[in-house]
């Protein structure tokens, strides 16, 4: 049906290159905030529960998980050549509502010494609206995403084979 011959268009516009990454870019998700999470267990669940970079934290997991598992030689050669992916700080959209969410990408600048990637997040505490009360929304790295850096694109800049 309109499914495969959409797909099929698709395919037809794209090069194969190897340039542009393959993995997922990001991950949107829609998470129970801890003050939630502490309210349910009778305990005192002030807002600050949710303070800090909690979107960052989780980021920083799937790079931690990239370099844990990959092969030795992996690790390796991009401990010596590649650029390596830290986290930045988790980024509010200017108006911390749903659409203004989706639509926030998850940010990654390069420089010359790192790629810093950058979390947008929507935290709602129990006192706002019922719609999103309690919920915290983050936009995370994949962590595909992260071993293709490992292994292709983080040693685009430094690395000759």
């Amino acid at each position: 049906g309109i499914i495969k011959e959409e797909k099929q268009n698709v395919l037809r516009v794209l090069d194969d290159t190897g340039a542009a990454p393959v993995a997922a870019l990001e991950i949107a998700t829609k998470l129970v905030s801890r003050q939630r999470a502490f309210n349910l267990t009778g305990h005192a669940a002030p807002e600050s529960l949710d303070a800090g970079d909690r979107c960052g934290a989780i980021n920083q997991q799937a790079i931690d998980y990239a370099l844990a598992h990959a092969p030795n030689a992996t690790a390796a050669r991009f401990r010596r050549h590649g650029l390596p992916m830290v986290v930045g700080a988790d980024v509010k959209p200017a108006i911390p509502a749903g659409p203004f969410w989706i639509w926030a990408y998850l940010k990654a600048r390069a420089t010359a010494d790192a790629l810093t990637v950058q979390a947008y997040y929507a935290f709602f505490a129990l006192s706002a609206d019922p719609y999103g009360a309690g919920n915290h929304y983050c936009k995370l790295l994949s962590p595909a995403r992260a071993m293709e850096w490992l292994y292709v694109d983080g040693l685009r800049a430094r690395y000759a084979a």
